[in-house]
């Protein structure tokens, strides 16, 4: 099964900057947008495993999680990976960023610790908004970039990182809750 570990959003977060998105997406070239159900921060996708896995890694990870603090944070401002003249992933940052960093250090060192091999990208907390296949012009990066660069969500709390499977079809991919650890 497919596997990845990750925190949600509440509904009432992610829907005011997908409104505010969908006031511009109209005026953008093409790009594959990231439905709202299924919108996420992923701390670490560790692919196609066995299901034992799941039961390996859940103990250690409710241990580990545990003893990190819940806190408040808010989405906040907007970038493309790499950068916006090769922009290939439009994204919203995270403010701080430094406790979701924490979080996904545990994670790594859990699912490592188990086995897992993870990419080798360095963690960088956002939101994914939209994966681009074609290069846009200038102007769209940067109409993107002016819509966004001010914003900030309400804040929210992040107390609980999910363990999630993925079951991908022709509609896009489906994301199924398997265990909920609690943060202190």
């Amino acid at each position: 099964m497919r596997l990845f570990i990750a925190t949600t959003f509440p509904e009432a977060v992610t829907r005011d900057l997908n409104e505010r998105v969908a006031a511009i997406r109209s005026k953008l070239p093409p790009a594959s947008w990231v439905r709202p159900e299924t919108q996420h921060l992923t701390f670490a996708f560790l692919g196609e495993h066995e299901e034992s896995l799941i039961d390996a890694i859940a103990p250690a990870l409710e241990t580990r999680l545990h003893g990190t603090k819940r806190f408040t944070a808010s989405l906040h401002r907007c970038g493309f990976f790499p950068n916006a003249p090769r922009a290939r992933v439009g994204w919203c940052g995270l403010d701080p960023e430094e406790p979701f960093i924490d979080i996904a250090h545990v994670v790594h060192d859990v699912v490592t610790h188990h086995g897992v091999t993870l990419e080798g990208a360095d963690f960088r907390p956002h939101l994914t908004l939209m994966r681009i296949r074609e290069s846009w012009p200038p102007a769209s990066t940067e109409l993107f970039e002016r819509s966004l660069r001010d914003y900030r969500s309400a804040l929210f709390d992040v107390d609980t990182v999910t363990l999630y499977s993925s079951r991908l079809n022709p509609n896009g991919a489906v994301h199924s809750p398997i265990r909920t650890f609690a943060l202190a």
